[in-house]
């Protein structure tokens, strides 16, 4: 053999060692960037977890606390309730339609010092019903503390009608909505009555 030949050999067996080299080289690189990566992506998606656990921990805290405002009122609330329903439905009533007259309108009368029990009950229930259905409070938790005042309901509706039906003044446009978030949370409350081997929900039509 001829020494260039094996000169040439020599060359390109030192070249073909350091490609290989290389090669092993670029390769433990990848691995451990590969490694360093996944480690990372875990790190990453525990962080999220953990960030994910403290924010719902912090959304139910912060869902107690207003529950628990919402507990206190509702005691003075059913109190209200009793009373008006007992002590003072009976004779509005009857007189529903000269009383707004008197008043100048369904607003007058509902914001009058013989409507204050009522205003209080409704008001605290419309609030109620608007914060469950823009999801503010779970339902399910209102469900399992606060007992819907059904039998006032239904004793004060020609009442709340007569209210929002001449609202702007007898005869004038009625205001419509006026009780809507109670008739949602009361469809809830029903809804949930009736199908107690699930877990407490409004109706899918009531959303």
């Amino acid at each position: 053999m001829r020494r260039d030949d094996t000169e040439d050999s020599i060359s390109f067996r030192a070249g073909s060692a350091m490609v290989a080299y290389w090669q092993k080289v670029v390769g433990i690189a990848t691995g451990l960037s590969v490694i360093a990566g996944v480690a990372m992506s875990v790190s990453h998606l525990a962080a999220l977890a953990e960030d994910s656990k403290r924010a719902s921990t912090s959304n139910r805290l912060q869902a107690l606390q207003q529950i628990q405002s919402i507990l206190r009122e509702d005691e003075e609330v059913r109190s209200n309730a009793r009373h008006f329903m007992h002590e003072s439905a009976a004779q509005i009533k009857p007189r529903m339609m000269d009383l707004i007259r008197d008043a100048g309108s369904g607003e007058d009368f509902y914001l009058s010092a013989a409507m204050k029990e009522y205003a209080t009950v409704h008001h605290h229930y419309e609030q109620l019903g608007a914060l469950v259905k823009l999801g503010y409070i779970d339902f399910p938790l209102v469900f399992e503390v606060i007992p819907f005042p059904d039998e006032y309901m239904k004793t004060v509706r020609p009442i709340r009608d007569a209210i929002a039906t001449h609202w702007r003044g007898v005869g004038q446009r009625p205001l419509l909505g006026f009780g809507s978030n109670i008739d949602f949370l009361q469809a809830c409350f029903e809804y949930s009555r009736t199908h107690r081997d699930h877990a407490a929900e409004c109706p899918a039509e009531s959303m």
